[in-house]
């Protein structure tokens, strides 16, 4: 798959007849041991897992044939400072698609990461990511202070693994978006106090799975 690109080496392929060489030489690697009679265990890690970095995009096929970006992911990290740097200011994470698009966030997964050597402390910090909709706290997805301390406390406790994942299928029960805005993020704490991610905090890290909505092709 190293030397296919997908604009077009794969849309020749999907175009073709040969939909034997298709699924020999394009999708053959990706086979997976995905059946199971009875309470027998799989293996979760199959085949071609992203082998440095696990930002990935779906690949679908328009009404056309043509192979086109559906679904795509983004990822940022915080470190300890760069997490008690953020304030109420809302600071960008997603720029703004342009004129006539939309950002529509589909699914969100924070990890965070402790340090095991020390004391659990709690934060007293909701992150907040927003995209300005018809009022300007429209959320996109959140993890309030009280998901990230569950986090932190549950890992101290257990003191195996210094990391923690919580995800949000439906980062928001309704939502109603404007075109052209960014995503942004701020630290909020809803009392008025100074923003604190502890030592025991040692970074938090976003991904987001969103599509990009276009007013002429929707």
């Amino acid at each position: 798959m190293s030397d296919i690109t997908v604009s077009n080496d794969v849309d020749v392929m999907l175009r073709s007849a040969d939909k034997t060489s298709i699924r020999n030489n394009v999708f053959g690697d990706f086979t997976s041991t995905s059946r199971s009679s009875g309470a027998s265990a799989l293996d979760p890690v199959q085949n071609n897992q992203p082998a440095t970095d696990d930002t990935v995009a779906n690949l679908c096929v328009d009404p056309s044939g043509n192979v086109v970006r559906g679904a795509q992911e983004a990822t940022w990290t915080f470190d300890n400072t760069q997490l008690n740097a953020l304030t109420s200011v809302r600071v960008n994470l997603l720029n703004s698609p342009g004129a006539d698009k939309c950002v529509v966030v589909e699914e969100t997964n924070w990890f965070i990461e402790v340090d095991l050597a020390e004391a659990y402390q709690a934060t007293n910090v909701n992150l907040k990511c927003e995209m300005l909709g018809v009022n300007e706290n429209s959320v996109a997805t959140q993890i309030t202070a009280a998901n990230l301390n569950q986090v932190a406390q549950i890992l101290k406790t257990a003191n195996t693994n210094s990391f923690g994942l919580y995800h949000r299928d439906v980062p928001d029960l309704a939502r109603i978006y404007r075109f052209d805005v960014p995503m942004t993020i701020r630290a909020t704490n809803g009392a008025g106090a100074t923003n604190v991610f502890p030592d025991n905090f040692v970074s938090v890290k976003l991904k987001i799975k969103y599509r990009v909505f276009d007013k002429d092709t929707f």
